[in-house]
């Protein structure tokens, strides 16, 4: 496990004239205890200052093992493993070493690839298929954020799914929907309708007519959940939905969405590697980490050449 360690921490004195009062230190675990915590100084959010151990060198989203470690904590909501860590890592530090090698360009192949990977496919993107097929509709990011981490990476995937598709058909919001289809037959039907909705596709009854017989209403939301067709249909939408819950920690706002979705479902005119670049590029996302800015949209112009 790759642990970036935060040394030191800056502290604006600011805070106490604004508030009145000398506020109080606060460690907050947003994302539970196995994953960073983040430090309040009364209610503002302080942004840490990480050094290289032994120097003072900052670390920053500019740096290849640094921007690779916040990746697997966005995107898979773990550390990172050690052969992944150095994987990814060399990706972004042989192209800075190389001249000529576009280096904004290497990081947004890495970048993208983390929602192009199996693991993510299988945690982060079941989370939301699991919302939009049975309640016709998108995850907020209040909503994906603790689904993500029962479903976190590892060898626990499969029971990850397995105990959050149990939990899910349990919430009052999917009783309510499904509270009249007390039958095997109705409910499979219920949801295979509601798939046609939100996505077009229409799914075949028989098997999810046999998963409900092996495990109940429970096994037809995953197998929904891991339908190809559906799979494939929803793809762009939780890819731009991604950008927003990944990059920004966020939910999007509604005119963001449908430009990136125009963009990736109309590839001629750009690809995702417009999108991604301008989100890995955009002040939102570098201010999450340091006040120092190394991009601006401009530097994506040439990026699918």
């Amino acid at each position: 496990m790759r642990k970036l360690t935060i040394l030191v921490l800056t502290l604006a004195f600011a805070a106490v004239s604004a508030l009145g009062q000398a506020p109080t230190l606060r460690i907050v675990q947003p994302d539970g205890p196995d994953l960073p915590a983040e430090l309040f100084y009364g209610d503002i959010k302080v942004k840490p200052l990480r050094l290289r151990p032994g120097t003072n060198t900052p670390i920053t989203i500019n740096d290849a093992d640094f921007f690779a470690s916040q990746h697997y904590l966005d995107f898979f909501a773990r550390f990172p493993d050690q052969g992944g860590f150095d994987y990814w890592t060399n990706q972004i530090a042989s192209c800075m070493n190389t001249p000529g090698c576009n280096v904004l360009g290497r990081k947004v192949g890495v970048s993208a690839a983390f929602f192009i990977e199996n693991e993510f496919q299988q945690t982060g993107y079941f989370v939301y298929k699991i919302f939009k097929a049975t309640l016709n509709r998108q995850p907020t990011y209040a909503e994906f954020k603790p689904d993500r981490r029962v479903v976190s990476g590892g060898s626990t995937i499969a029971a990850g799914k397995a105990a959050l598709a149990a939990a899910f058909v349990q919430r009052p919001e999917f009783g309510l929907k499904y509270q009249n289809d007390t039958t095997r037959e109705a409910f499979v039907q219920a949801v295979i309708t509601t798939v046609q909705q939100t996505s077009g596709v229409t799914l075949s009854s028989q098997p999810l007519l046999d998963a409900y017989t092996a495990g109940g209403r429970a096994a037809v939301v995953s197998a929904v959940a891991d339908d190809p067709a559906f799979s494939q249909a929803e793809y762009n939408r939780a890819f731009v939905a991604m950008q927003y819950w990944g990059y920004l920690v966020r939910d999007y706002d509604q005119g963001g969405y449908n430009f990136w979705v125009g963009i990736v479902n109309n590839p001629s005119v750009a690809t995702y590697r417009s999108m991604v670049c301008a989100f890995i590029t955009s002040r939102e996302y570098q201010e999450r980490f340091g006040n120092t800015l190394f991009y601006t949209d401009r530097d994506c112009s040439n990026i699918n050449q």
